[in-house]
């Protein structure tokens, strides 16, 4: 009777993760290296977005006003992928690399203010999902997760923010990014 009582005790805490909520991390598998230059495909190029939140500053967790904010991310190798952003009180500088410890595509900016983020992203089906992590210059951090949906043939991505933001509790906020030029 003990060994049933541990064997269901235990399965119960096994089998509760499975219940799934899609925007949580259990969809997701490794990258590999192909994951990465699909990645960076689809990220390249100069994005414009009006944009609710901008991670690397204040406006973090704003729900009233949009900020136009501009990304470029410049393909540099098989490697390496660099970014420059623009928008909002601050502009951020970005390297994007695959990390093939972690099997993750890995994105480290720093703002012009002294934020540093570092994001983990992980393909999740044909699309991905990501884990972002931010120092403040005050010593404060900030943790979110958030699906980042690339449509290549309509040249939009869309961003789905979620975490505890620097005014409180992002619950679901979305970005929408629209290519400029690859």
């Amino acid at each position: 009777m003990k060994k049933l009582i541990l064997s269901v005790l235990l399965a119960s805490i096994f089998v509760n993760p499975a219940v799934a909520d899609h925007h949580k991390k259990q969809d997701v598998r490794p990258a590999t290296k192909e994951d990465f230059i699909r990645f960076m495909k689809s990220s390249q190029g100069m994005w414009r977005a009006e944009v609710l939140s901008v991670i690397g500053d204040r406006s973090l967790g704003n729900k009233k006003n949009k900020t136009t904010y501009y990304w470029h991310s410049v393909f540099q190798n098989s490697s390496c992928m660099t970014s420059l952003g623009s928008g909002g009180v601050s502009s951020t500088r970005g390297v994007t690399f695959y990390d093939p410890i972690a099997k993750a595509v890995i994105r480290t900016a720093v703002s012009s203010d002294g934020t540093i983020s570092r994001s983990t992203h992980m393909p999740k089906g044909d699309q991905w999902y990501r884990e972002t992590k931010i120092s403040k210059p005050d010593g404060t951090s900030v943790k979110l997760n958030s699906d980042v949906i690339h449509d290549d043939d309509q040249g939009i991505t869309t961003i789905i923010i979620r975490g505890d933001g620097s005014k409180g509790s992002v619950k679901e906020q979305k970005n929408v990014w629209y290519r400029q030029h690859k």
